[in-house]
């Protein structure tokens, strides 16, 4: 059975996305020069054996994914990170107080029950980021 190794993402300010990864209690584990790949690795260990993929399927032509891949095509969409129970509203805070633009007021509900909040993609780097918590979100 395949496990997820890791997601790649290219950046343009290094700093900035450790900076975002670091808020999260991620660091980097590791860098590495590939030579032969033109680039320096920087490797942000995820402390979880339940990550997954999710497959979005669109089933609104006015939704977020189908505007998504009508604009940049398939491909990935976002990373997602798991929080405890009570740590959404924490770290949404300190985020905005740090600069970061969330894509909600207030945490929306998920799939599988969970409250969930975005990172606007300008505020980190190009990448949209999930952070969801477990429990039902206050609309």
């Amino acid at each position: 059975m395949a496990k997820l190794d890791h997601i790649g993402i290219a950046v343009a300010d290094l700093p900035a996305m450790k900076k975002l990864f670091a808020l999260l209690d991620m660091n980097a584990s590791g860098i590495e020069e590939v030579p032969e790949q033109g680039v320096r690795t920087h490797f942000i260990r995820v402390l979880s054996e339940d990550a997954q993929i999710e497959l979005l399927e669109p089933i609104d032509s006015n939704g977020a994914v189908s505007k998504f891949i009508e604009k940049k095509g398939p491909g990935i969409h976002h990373l997602s990170f798991r929080l405890s129970p009570g740590e959404l509203h924490p770290i949404c805070a300190v985020l905005r107080a740090e600069g970061y633009r969330l894509i909600y007021e207030n945490p929306k509900k998920g799939a599988h029950g969970m409250k969930i909040n975005f990172i606007h993609p300008a505020s980190a780097g190009g990448v949209l980021v999930e952070l969801m918590e477990p429990g039902e979100a206050s609309e």
